[in-house]
C-alpha cells in the first residue's frame, strides 16, 4: 500500500536524519523514480527537504508517533487528558448538537456533562457510547460502521454517509500529532475522512491535545490550525506557535489545575 510506504519512508528518514537516494531504494527496494515522486510528498508535508544525493528531516521535524493500542494510550498523560476534557465539556451548552471524535482525551468529555438537562452526543467512539449510557440527560446518536479495535471505533463510508445527514453546532476533535508545517493530523487512514466530514459539517471546531501532541507529524492531515475555534491543551505551546495561532484566530485555552 503506498501510503503505508510513505509514512515508513517518511519515519526512517526522522529517524535517521539523513538519508542517501541509493541508501532509501535499497531500504525500501523501490526505483528512484518512485522515490522521488514519495519524496515530492514528503517535502509538502513539511517534515523532509531535498539535498543533493539524498534528503535530511527538517529541523523542528520529529518521528511519527506509532499508532498504538486504544488501552496503552488511554493511560499515557491521564491527569492532564482529563483536565483537557472538562474544559472542553465547559463550552457545551443546553440542548446543543455536539459531535465527540474518538480518542482517549474526547472521551471523558461525556463525564462532565451531567450539569445539563439534556444535550445531543453524535459519535462513533465506543468509549463515547459506553459512558453515555450512564447519563440519561445524553440523547446518543451513534455512526454506523465496521469496528477498529486499535481506535475503539466505527469506521467505514456508512459512518460519513450517516455524519453528512446532521447539523452540528460543536466538533470536538482529538488528533495523534499537531505542528505548523503539517496541520492537525491522524495516524488512522479510516479515521480520516469521518474527521474531515465532522469539521465541514459543524459551526464550531475544538481541537483536543495534550502537550505531547505538539510539534509532531503523523500520517495524514485531516485539518488545518486555522479551521478551530479553540486548541484545548494543559501547557502553552512555544511563541512560535502561539503566535501562528492568533494569526489564523485559532485561539489557545489552557486547562486550569484541579
Amino acid at each position: 500500500m503506498r501510503i503505508s510506504r510513505i509514512d515508513q519512508l517518511e519515519q526512517y528518514i526522522l529517524e535517521h536524519r539523513t538519508a542517501s537516494i541509493d541508501t532509501l531504494c535499497e531500504e525500501f527496494k523501490i526505483s528512484k523514480n518512485t522515490l522521488r515522486r514519495d519524496l515530492e510528498i514528503l517535502v509538502a508535508r513539511g517534515t523532509v527537504e531535498k539535498v543533493y544525493g539524498g534528503v535530511i528531516a527538517c529541523e523542528n521535524a520529529t518521528p511519527i508517533p506509532n499508532l498504538v493500542t486504544f488501552h496503552e494510550r488511554t493511560g499515557r498523560n491521564a491527569q492532564s487528558k482529563q483536565k483537557i476534557a472538562a474544559l472542553a465539556a465547559s463550552f457545551v451548552r443546553e440542548r446543543d448538537i455536539i459531535f465527540i471524535d474518538s480518542g482517549t482525551t474526547t472521551m471523558s468529555i461525556v463525564d462532565h456533562l451531567a450539569h445539563l438537562s439534556t444535550v445531543t452526543v453524535i459519535t462513533n467512539s465506543l468509549q463515547v457510547i459506553n459512558k453515555s449510557m450512564n447519563y440519561p440527560n445524553i440523547n446518543l446518536i451513534v455512526l454506523p460502521g465496521s469496528l477498529k479495535r486499535d481506535t475503539a471505533s466505527l469506521v467505514g463510508s456508512s459512518c460519513v454517509e450517516y455524519l453528512e445527514d446532521y447539523n452540528i453546532v460543536r466538533a470536538f476533535m482529538a488528533c495523534t500529532a499537531i505542528s505548523l508545517q503539517a496541520g492537525v493530523c491522524n495516524a488512522s487512514t479510516e479515521e480520516y475522512i469521518i474527521k474531515k466530514t465532522a469539521l465541514k459539517k459543524s459551526q464550531k471546531h475544538y481541537l483536543l491535545a495534550d502537550s505531547s501532541k505538539f510539534g509532531r507529524t503523523s500520517l495524514m492531515t485531516f485539518g488545518e490550525i486555522g479551521q478551530f475555534d479553540c486548541i484545548l491543551t494543559e501547557q502553552m505551546p512555544d511563541d512560535e506557535f502561539s503566535s501562528y495561532c492568533k494569526d489564523q484566530d485559532c485561539a489557545i485555552q489552557i486547562a486550569p489545575e484541579s
